[in-house]
């Protein structure tokens, strides 16, 4: 079996602030901002077009400048995206028997315009 490259889902932005674990927006504000972080993960699936996958691990790679997010609240603020891939069909479920793992890389950068986000897909 061959392996697999990853599939990244590349941001120049972090995801954002009202839909991260600290968070203390109204739900309404929320849900706009979920629904659109969703949706821009689903238009990055469906310019990559990548083939269902079985069982996958993720890692979400963060450039930041000032002050770093929590992981936990990176992880929140990241779970729209991580819906995405259901409901592209690129896994049948984000439970743990479909993702078997889930990892926080961090780089400094010394620029805002530096500032970004990847997730990176593989295979598990």
């Amino acid at each position: 079996m061959a392996i697999r490259e990853p599939i990244k889902l590349v941001w120049e932005y972090m995801p954002p602030r009202q839909i991260r674990g600290n968070s203390r927006a109204h739900w309404t504000v929320r849900h706009k901002f979920t629904k659109m972080f969703k949706e821009s993960a689903y238009m990055r699936l469906m310019e990559i077009d990548p083939e269902p996958m079985d069982k996958i691990r993720v890692k979400y790679i963060a450039y930041w400048c000032g002050k770093p997010i929590d992981a936990d609240n990176l992880i929140k603020g990241m779970k729209p995206a991580l819906d995405a891939l259901t409901e592209y069909g690129l896994i049948e479920d984000d439970n743990p028997e479909y993702v078997k793992g889930i990892e926080v890389e961090y780089h400094r950068v010394k620029h805002k315009h530096q500032v970004g986000m990847i997730m990176e897909i593989t295979e598990a």
